[in-house]
């Protein structure tokens, strides 16, 4: 029961160098930045002329932010394995 409860919720935001708290508080935030483009999505669907480029940059800048984190996270994971060197 422990080792589930580890796995579930406990796991992946140490391998990201996160607290639970910290790791629900970035992924909420994308989760309601996607729901929001979602709207504009359809909005823009309905209205063509009206966010013409909005839901397309937004997901590029989006896009960014995860490649940065995911970057953060490899370099927390190779620090914690011993390879990591702030030289290379």
């Amino acid at each position: 029961m422990i080792a589930t409860f580890r796995r579930l919720f406990l796991d992946h935001p140490r391998e990201v160098g996160e607290s639970y708290l910290h790791h629900f508080a970035a992924a909420a935030r994308f989760s309601l930045g996607l729901l929001r483009l979602s709207v504009t999505a359809f909005v823009h669907a309905v209205v063509p002329g009206l966010h013409k480029t909005t839901v397309s940059d937004e997901i590029k800048r989006m896009a960014d932010d995860m490649g940065y984190r995911a970057q953060v996270a490899r370099e927390c994971r190779m620090r914690d394995a011993g390879a990591w060197d702030p030289g290379l």
